[in-house]
């Protein structure tokens, strides 16, 4: 077995559509360890944070964070992803409320059978 700390979201804009930025890897399962979102913009913007099931989309059903306020300034931490395990396939998708105000990162875990 081999476990790989990692980068799971490198820095980069939260998109105002919802959009996939990490999927765990055949063979792997990932565990998140940090979730960090950072409001750059000048107004408050909500994040929404979906862990998806691999072959499933982005929904209600998977709603991990719904509509969280940033404010101008502040970087939230999330407490509602650290601790989840993502099989290959599951995902990570995110949506801002506001263009270009939100950044996202993440770290964790890819733990791979050998």
């Amino acid at each position: 077995m081999s476990v790989q700390p990692l980068s799971l979201i490198p820095a980069q804009a939260v998109p105002s559509a919802t959009a996939v930025l990490y999927t765990s890897p055949v063979g792997v399962i990932s565990r998140i360890d940090s979730l960090s979102v950072c409001n750059v913009g000048a107004v408050p913007a909500q994040v929404t944070i979906n862990l998806v099931p691999s072959g499933a989309a982005a929904g209600s059903g998977n709603v991990t964070t719904s509509g969280q306020t940033i404010l101008p300034g502040q970087t939230w931490n999330s407490p509602n992803e650290i601790g989840k395990v993502l099989g290959a396939g599951d995902a990570i998708a995110v949506l801002s409320s506001v263009a270009n105000a939100l950044t996202i990162a993440a770290g964790g875990l890819q733990v791979t059978a050998s």
